[in-house]
């Protein structure tokens, strides 16, 4: 509605600016005429002006500049359209946080930037404690909306560069750009015991549940595949350690 009637004091504003410009140039003319000689009294040169302005505005507008408009609009909508496209390319469709594409290109990313200026990058693997047996008892309803309220509570207590996808089914993958390993551990503990005190609603219940987590920290000229081990080894550490803590990848 808004976009409608903005588009509609758009056209009417470079209406009136033709019949502005319509008119000052007949009159232009007609004073022209009287200069050269041609009888034109000052009443009859404005009303002819604005009898033109009025008759020749909107034709000239819908002929000429509308469909010039209506182009410039459809590219907007367009270029909006792929924009779209592209953040759903990148979005887990039941978390609303990035999927494994898109927080992979973010993790690619941190370490170039890393690599470049020389600045710390940790990295956290976390998976959700048991979610198969609330599988199994609530249903895969109930799984889903832990998923998505663990995603909610990961995304929420991170800071503003930071970044967190979901990388498996039940795994997130948490970007800590400019952090090292002994803050990067303290943030990621801070998320676990959110996490652990956090209600989550299944169904008509409330139940708790907890998140392992696995840390380590990027050296330079590692690679995807190295990065990504070390995390998710310190994370099966945590897992095969009891659950619900925090482990920090052996220093190598």
């Amino acid at each position: 509605m808004k976009q409608a009637r903005s588009e509609v004091q758009t056209a009417v504003k470079a209406m009136l600016a033709i019949a502005v410009m319509l008119f000052l140039v007949e009159v232009l003319i007609m004073y022209a005429l009287r200069y050269l000689g041609f009888e034109f009294g000052t009443r009859f040169t404005l009303l002819n002006g604005i009898l033109l302005a009025v008759i020749c505005a909107p034709p000239i507008y819908w002929l000429v500049l509308s469909p010039i408009r209506n182009q410039y609009i459809r590219r907007l909508r367009g270029e909006g359209d792929d924009e779209d496209l592209s953040h759903m390319a990148i979005t887990d469709p039941l978390t609303r946080i990035m999927n494994r594409r898109g927080i992979t290109v973010g993790l690619l990313d941190a370490m170039a930037h890393a690599e470049r200026y020389r600045t710390p990058l940790t990295v956290a693997m976390a998976d959700i404690d048991l979610l198969k047996e609330i599988n199994a008892s609530y249903g895969r309803g109930g799984g889903d909306r832990v998923l998505k309220d663990v995603a909610g509570v990961l995304a929420d207590a991170l800071r503003m560069p930071d970044k967190v996808g979901r990388y498996g089914g039940e795994e997130f993958l948490i970007v800590l750009p400019h952090t090292s390993l002994v803050q990067g551990k303290k943030i990621v503990e801070r998320i676990r015991n959110s996490v652990s005190k956090w209600d989550f609603n299944v169904g008509s219940k409330k139940i708790r549940l907890t998140i392992s987590i696995g840390v380590t920290q990027y050296k330079d000229g590692e690679d995807l595949e190295q990065l990504m081990s070390h995390a998710s080894k310190a994370l099966q550490e945590a897992k095969q350690g009891g659950r619900n803590k925090v482990v920090a990848s052996k220093s190598r």
